[in-house]
């Protein structure tokens, strides 16, 4: 049908997007229609045009839409029939176009125009009247006429007719695109007087698979993820004497849904703790730990290897923050004037994180770079006069690396 028809039949099926944190099996089960409309694309790709018609009928018959009768007219298509590639195409627009936009609509009725130019019109006169028509050795529906108009594609067809107390015939007719003055009569002889046997028929040899591929279905499923991390903080309490450069631990896990090829949603809890020193040679022994309870709502981008692939994601959410300080008093008095105080919080915060994933099967093995941005407004304590202190006075900043490793049900 042209590159431009191909586009059509490239669509993706459309999935509903859907998010759980509870994986259920059964809906890691095949539906009928999925499974029908990946058997007919296994038997397209094999050449065996007509059992894949059979297969996007029964998916159609699963769920009526636009999609498998795209693949039915596709398949019929690489058969050279296109008066059965036109009629699917026709089905979808009359009965299926709230399922298709306006650039689809568009392309269907041009492949229809594409591939009327190349009908035949052929006039076929019957005797008896009542006798049943074959085309290719197929019966065509009943007519009290004995005068058949069919619309056929080019090449070459068997045409022949039967009838109860005579003999049946056929012959091999060739057609061109565009003619429209043929005629054919077909005369059964009765009381079953012996025939002269029709020449065998020939078929053409098939051609080349065309380019267009049948629509093909996005991976969907849950999936689960944990991850182990190292997180580096970029903020301090500011009251905190010269914090030492250091690093902290994270354990996270994540429950979500794959919608489509790109997209995923998914639910993350995690908790991290950091761990801080003094690089102040007068209090070698003081610290402060940060500890960080996370829960937050992602939206997972992938490209479409089905090994490898890049994935980022992005999202945010709440997370209770508390901040303890140890070893901070000293024979002199508090190292912080006492700003320094145990101070705990709730606080928004971003996510995001770039990496690599291996898909082993279901099995996801992985690595990337994170990054936490969140407010500090909530981490404070009260004073003597009973006035909220915030330990930061800035937002929070925490970089770091992860190793990924889950399953996947899609």
């Amino acid at each position: 049908m042209g590159r431009s028809h191909g586009r059509l039949l490239l669509a993706l099926c459309t999935a509903t997007l859907g998010l759980a944190v509870q994986l259920s099996p059964a809906l890691a089960q095949v539906e009928p229609y999925r499974q029908h409309m990946e058997n007919g694309i296994k038997l397209f790709q094999d050449r065996n045009y007509r059992a894949a018609v059979v297969e996007f009928e029964a998916a159609y018959k699963e769920k009526p839409k636009a999609s498998p009768l795209f693949n039915i007219a596709l398949a019929e298509k690489a058969l050279f029939n296109y008066p059965r590639a036109i009629t699917a195409l026709e089905r979808a627009l009359e009965q299926h176009r709230d399922t298709m936009d306006e650039g689809d609509e568009r392309t269907a009725r041009s492949a229809i125009e594409e591939m009327r130019a190349l009908l035949a019109r052929l006039t076929i006169e019957l005797s008896p009247q009542s006798a049943t028509l074959l085309i290719d050795g197929e019966e065509q529906p009943p007519s009290p006429s004995g005068t058949r108009v069919i619309e056929l594609g080019p090449g070459v067809h068997r045409i022949g007719a039967r009838a109860d107390g005579h003999a049946s015939t056929e012959q091999s007719v060739t057609v061109v695109s565009g003619e429209r003055d043929q005629k054919v009569k077909l005369s059964l002889v009765a009381d079953r007087a012996p025939v002269t046997p029709a020449q065998p028929f020939t078929p053409p040899l098939p051609p080349p698979p065309p380019k267009p591929v049948p629509i093909s279905i996005p991976p969907q499923g849950y999936y689960v993820i944990g991850a182990a991390s190292l997180l580096w903080p970029l903020s301090h309490p500011q009251a905190f004497p010269r914090p030492e450069a250091n690093s902290g631990g994270a354990g996270s896990i994540r429950v979500g849904y794959r919608v489509n090829t790109a997209a995923a949603f998914d639910v993350m809890l995690q908790y991290a703790n950091i761990a801080t020193g003094s690089d102040d040679p007068a209090y070698p022994n003081a610290s402060y730990t940060l500890g960080s309870t996370r829960l937050g709502l992602n939206v997972r981008l992938m490209t479409p290897g089905q090994t490898w692939r890049f994935v980022g994601s992005i999202g945010g959410g709440l997370t209770y923050d508390a901040v303890k300080f140890d070893s901070i008093k000293t024979p002199e008095g508090d190292i912080c004037d006492g700003l320094c105080q145990r101070a705990a919080g709730v606080n928004a915060f971003v996510f995001s994180e770039v990496g690599v994933e291996l898909d082993l099967g279901g099995v996801l093995l992985g690595f990337s770079l994170d990054s936490y941005f969140q407010s500090s407004r909530g981490i404070s304590y009260k004073n003597l006069d009973q006035d909220d202190v915030t330990l930061y006075s800035s937002v929070l900043l925490e970089l770091g690396g992860s190793l990924h490793a889950g399953y996947a049900f899609w």
